[in-house]
């Protein structure tokens, strides 16, 4: 997705997390300065300035900042190296914030700006407990941590879901070549660089699988402007545009084929030592054997009438009907259409 269209997706999200911020912001100083037995409306108007500033520029920090080219190191550090640096920002961003707020609206009976040591051991406390919130939920996968703790899939329970999955080309062959150190490094930078474009639409990566990637929306979230399609259209793009790197760094290109399907799906809690949300049924199965169809139909992109039945296909893709096929081991075959870029789809990429 380009600049303009990211943005245009991404402020909004910024400006209502600010919002939010100014509210609780406000909230907390209403109930600190009443506490404190202080009189007008200063602590709700410094702590709506405080919290309103901090929401919007970390929350700009880890939409912009991080995902642009600028962020890369950051994002591939180690876990304790990346949770350490992130809290440092977030600490600067706490202390410069409490600063401005105390100079910009001052309260007469204590001006100018006080940040004694009790301000900076808070602020350090919640930058470390914040970054390392976001960062297991991470490591744990979108939404996934939030899902555990609030036990939303405690019992499983039915679910319409949208799936993309993406399947690396020609991967034992780059494998063989590059050996498996550095093919390790071919497949992270891969679905490091689909991250991107696939959050963007607000796709959740569900799993890696190999050289796989499994995506999935809620079925409304994933049909909506046809999501999962500028998704799976905005990675292509984003592969070609690093064509280039690519080969600087691994001596060849990487591209991919891509199924997609929708339909019902059992999603709940599974195992105990280690923990996972799990996504089962035949949904998911056939959209990996429409994967396995690309394979055999000369085809990049390949989608399930049942999923296009449900959404308005995009200018600038045009699908194709291929007919009822038939997918390894399914009892009946299946309506698919092949899908293709037609027009220019750099504003697609993230």
């Amino acid at each position: 997705m380009a600049i303009d269209d990211r943005t245009r997706i991404l402020v909004p999200l910024i400006l209502r997390l600010a919002l939010v911020g100014a509210v609780v912001g406000a909230a907390y100083g209403y109930l600190t300065t009443t506490a404190a037995g202080a009189a007008g409306s200063y602590g709700v108007e410094r702590g709506a300035l405080i919290g309103g500033f901090v929401s919007a520029v970390l929350t700009s920090f880890n939409v912009f900042a991080l995902q642009a080219p600028i962020g890369e190191p950051l994002r591939r550090a180690p876990f304790l190296l990346h949770l350490g640096l992130k809290s440092l920002v977030y600490l600067a961003v706490f202390l410069f914030s409490l600063a401005a707020g105390q100079w910009l609206v001052p309260i007469p009976s204590a001006p100018g700006v006080r940040i004694g040591l009790g301000d900076i051991l808070f602020f350090v406390a919640v930058s470390f407990v914040i970054n390392f919130l976001l960062d297991v939920n991470s490591l744990l996968g979108q939404n996934v941590l939030l899902s555990f703790v609030t036990g939303r899939y405690f019992r499983p329970r039915v679910e319409q879901r949208v799936f993309l999955i993406i399947d690396m080309k020609n991967s034992t062959a780059a494998a063989e070549r590059l050996g498996e150190v550095d093919f390790h490094r071919l497949l992270n930078r891969f679905v490091s660089d689909l991250t991107g474009p696939l959050v963007t639409q607000k796709g959740q990566i569900h799993k890696y699988v190999g050289d796989e990637l499994i995506v999935t929306w809620p079925l409304a979230a994933g049909v909506k402007d046809a999501r999962c399609l500028r998704a799976c259209f905005g990675a292509i793009q984003k592969l070609a545009d690093l064509g280039p790197s690519y080969e600087r760094e691994f001596g060849l290109r990487v591209d991919f084929r891509a199924g997609l399907h929708c339909g019902p799906v059992v999603v709940g809690e599974m195992g105990t030592i280690k923990k996972e949300i799990a996504l089962l049924g035949d949904t998911l199965n056939t959209a990996a054997r429409i994967v396995d169809a690309c394979r055999d139909a000369a085809e990049p992109v390949l989608a399930s009438a049942a999923l296009l039945s449900q959404l308005t296909i995009p200018p600038g893709i045009a699908a194709r009907a291929l007919g009822p096929i038939q997918l390894r081991g399914k009892k009946s075959p299946a309506e698919l259409f092949a899908l293709q870029a037609t027009a220019p789809i750099g504003s697609w990429a993230a």
